[in-house]
């Protein structure tokens, strides 16, 4: 299998704020929840969430573009049940997709599922095997 790598260097501001940099230079500022956190940033279970809908709305924009002079907006809402116990993770996601315009919902639900089946690596990444590396003072320190 052929790879390409992507990198997002993300570093603690103090606090419980951290901002993720990507190649490009654009910034992602993250902080915890109320009671924990100052409200410095999106919470990263929301970054997820808001990458998720970004990615789904570039491949709609991209498999649409002959049409989208007929698309007057297009809003995506994405909303995740947590668990409430640690780890917490979301246990459902909903995506629901808000178009104004002239556009047939056949083309539009064609777009979404063609995204969501095979174009949109966030939500493909969400069953990603994850590996856990530290360095520690400059030195490797493994692997797991």
């Amino acid at each position: 299998m052929e790879t390409d790598q992507l990198k997002l260097s993300t570093k603690w501001q103090g606090d419980f704020v951290f901002e993720a940099a990507g190649q490009g230079g654009h910034t992602l500022r993250m902080d915890a929840h109320q009671g924990v956190g100052n409200g410095q940033g999106l919470l990263p279970m929301q970054a997820l969430l808001g990458s998720l809908a970004g990615c789904f709305g570039m491949d709609v924009v991209m498999i649409l573009r002959a049409r989208m002079k007929e698309v007057r907006s297009i809003e995506i809402v994405t909303q995740g049940d947590k668990r409430r116990n640690p780890p917490k993770e979301f246990l459902a996601i909903t995506v629901t997709f808000i178009v104004e315009g002239d556009i047939d919902a056949d083309k539009v639900w064609h777009a979404i599922e063609v995204s969501g089946e095979k174009y949109c690596p966030v939500a493909h990444s969400l069953k990603a095997d994850v590996v856990y590396k530290l360095v520690l003072n400059g030195e490797e320190a493994g692997a797991k």
